[in-house]
């Protein structure tokens, strides 16, 4: 069991909920700090843009609904102190200062704003991130996003790495490729990575606490996205995608090149 303090920083979303859930479970958290965070409302050209913006989000919503919201915290360590930090917060002496009182071995982050350089000078090699992405393919935000824009649905994934100055840039400690199936929908192929990335950090926490895991390769060369270039193009870009059955194709194509490297 680990036994050193981990304190966790994510976001106030159902996944970010989950997510919370799953390390209780597992670990005896010190505290939890929650940021408030939304995507802000971009410029719409169109109607249909504005259209395909707000389906966007109450489609995900029910997705996450349906495999989050009434995730449990079985047989949880202990009862954490929550805190809530507003948009712009994370960053300032005083929540650095109460990260700080509980003097934490361990900082785990997901969805979280970037964290200023005064985080790795005071906690080097100590704070991991969940990047719902395969970094070397796909840094920033959004991660489970752009690989369906780009038709690379195999790139879907997500890595456990150190924090450092580069965004997504750290060394891995673990990463894996989600399963595609067929018959995925859109925001099933979004929460995959989730799930995923959430296992491999319970993994990567027991793993810190046996000195098995060990910083691996550095992969900082994946394209960078930020939020802005999250908008209702992209959107209605990736919906045609799927309504024209291009993804479906292509995850078809990958789990028969996937077969074949299998029966060799």
């Amino acid at each position: 069991m680990y036994t050193r303090k981990i304190v966790v920083i994510t976001g106030d979303q159902l996944a970010h909920n989950y997510f919370i859930n799953q390390l209780r479970t597992n670990f005896n958290l010190s505290a939890i700090f929650i940021e408030k965070n939304r995507y802000p409302d971009p410029t719409y050209n169109s109607i249909r843009e504005r259209k395909a913006w707000d389906d966007f989000f109450v489609n995900r919503t029910k997705k996450e609904e349906s495999l989050f919201l009434f995730s449990k915290c079985n047989n949880a360590q202990n009862n954490p102190q929550n805190f809530y930090i507003e948009k712009g917060c994370l960053n300032e002496n005083k929540t650095i200062k109460l990260i700080n009182k509980f003097n934490p071995a361990l900082i785990i982050i997901f969805g979280t704003s970037l964290l200023c350089s005064k985080y790795l000078d005071l906690y080097p090699n100590q704070i991991l991130n969940l990047h719902v992405g395969l970094s070397q393919f796909y840094r920033g935000t959004s991660c489970n996003f752009w690989p369906i824009y780009n038709l690379e649905p195999q790139l879907l994934g997500a890595t456990i790495h150190y924090v450092t100055n580069t965004i997504d840039g750290g060394n891995i400690l673990f990463q894996n490729s989600i399963e595609l199936d067929k018959n995925d929908s859109q925001f099933i192929l979004m929460t995959k990575p989730i799930i995923l990335g959430t296992k491999l950090m319970v993994e990567a926490i027991k793993g810190t606490s046996l000195n098995i895991t060990k910083p691996g390769l550095t992969h900082s060369n994946g394209k960078l996205y930020q939020i802005k270039d999250f908008n209702p193009k992209a959107i209605i870009h990736v919906n045609h995608h799927i309504s024209s059955g291009k993804i479906k194709r292509k995850i078809e194509l990958e789990n028969l090149k996937l077969k074949q490297i299998t029966s060799l």
